[in-house]
């Protein structure tokens, strides 16, 4: 899905250790800073630690933000400062890679992307739309997901507005680069918090519902499971409880959220053969398929447990990555957020919801109790 254009310039420098443990980059005349940052590019610093005795790692650090701290610095800087949670491993890589992917193309449709949203907006008062492709033939893929993420966002929003019971909602992501869009996309993260607000307080909890298949898993790699592990655990921060089938049967169902006995509002995006899809339906026929797609994945979650903390553990295992590591890694970057890391440029996207999904995680990491 994504186009897979996102580019970073870089520096290499030796990363330097200070008394205290802090690793930093001295500034010096090497670093050339005035001419890094005279073109319009992304950039990051990197300090290589290859002390010996041990394998050489690498730490990052966003020029924008390092530029920024040293020019507000008093006197004359000394240093680059370089958190060890900077470190480049496949948790910060996923982060970077899809955030350099999707704002890169996101920038080059800025103007495009806008005129194509202003003249599909018509179909906002349909009950029912489906756009193809053509119609944003000349966008990149990443601006035709937010397309179709924002569409179908608003449609369901404007559906729930006054609704007589908890929803039921089921997403067609199953893997890292489909799923990052609720991580970056700024206004996801928006729509997560209104329907988690929406529904504060209910009798029900909230439930979303995955189909995440093992032929899906066993085909990411690590860094992508840690991404779709992320989007699930933003959820969970929010109250809302995710469950997670794997029969691949399910794998197609459209995105809908059930309003059970009344009806369903259609939002497909993901995977689909239009930019969206959208519908609000009350056929019993409809109504019964969803409810069965419901039931499934309620009875046969392979993350269920009764709170957040173990249901991300079941997921973290069964998406094959090391809860231990993940969760203490996650509590480290949060320490320090994404932003000195990696920034977007776009103003469609935003790190306040992966900054949100790791302080979760790093969190329960600290309080889990074993299963």
């Amino acid at each position: 899905m994504l186009d897979r254009g996102g580019t970073v310039a870089v520096q290499v420098h030796p990363l330097k250790t200070a008394a205290d443990g802090s690793t930093f980059l001295p500034v010096v005349g090497g670093f050339r800073f005035d001419q890094f940052m005279a073109a319009p590019h992304r950039g990051m610093l990197i300090g290589i630690d290859d002390q010996a005795h041990s394998a050489a790692r690498l730490f990052g650090a966003d020029l924008r933000e390092a530029h920024r701290s040293i020019a507000q610095s008093p006197g004359a800087p000394s240093a680059v400062l370089i958190p060890r949670a900077y470190e480049l491993d496949e948790l910060t890589y996923g982060i970077i890679w899809a955030l350099t992917c999707l704002d890169d193309a996101l920038l080059a449709d800025d103007r495009a992307l806008d005129q194509r949203q202003r003249e599909l907006r018509t179909h906002e008062r349909l009950p029912h739309s489906a756009v193809g492709h053509q119609a944003a033939a000349d966008l990149t893929s990443a601006a035709r997901m937010w397309l179709g993420s924002s569409f179908c966002a608003r449609h369901i929003l404007r559906n729930l507005a006054s609704p007589a019971c908890a929803p039921l909602f089921w997403t067609r992501e199953q893997s890292g680069e489909e799923a990052c869009a609720w991580l970056l996309f700024r206004h996801k993260y928006g729509y997560l918090k209104r329907i988690s607000s929406q529904f504060t307080g209910t009798a029900e909890s909230l439930i979303r519902g995955f189909c995440i298949p093992e032929a899906a898993v066993t085909a990411s790699p690590r860094w992508e499971r840690i991404l779709l592990f992320l989007s699930v655990a933003l959820m969970e921060s929010l109250d809302i409880h995710v469950k997670i089938c794997i029969e691949p049967e399910y794998a197609d169902v459209d995105g809908f959220v059930l309003l059970p006995g009344q009806r369903a509002i259609i939002a497909t995006w993901v995977r689909a053969d239009d930019i969206w899809h959208a519908d609000s339906v009350t056929r019993s026929s409809v109504l019964r398929s969803f409810s069965d797609v419901t039931g499934h994945v309620t009875t046969h979650s392979v993350n269920e447990a009764a709170v957040p903390d173990h249901r991300l553990m079941a997921l973290a295992d069964y998406l094959r990555l090391d809860w231990p590591w993940l969760s203490r890694r996650c509590a480290d970057l949060s320490e320090h957020g994404c932003t000195g890391l990696i920034q977007p440029r776009s103003r469609l996207l935003s790190t306040d919801g992966v900054d949100a999904a790791l302080r979760y995680v790093g969190m329960l990491g600290r309080n889990a109790v074993p299963q």
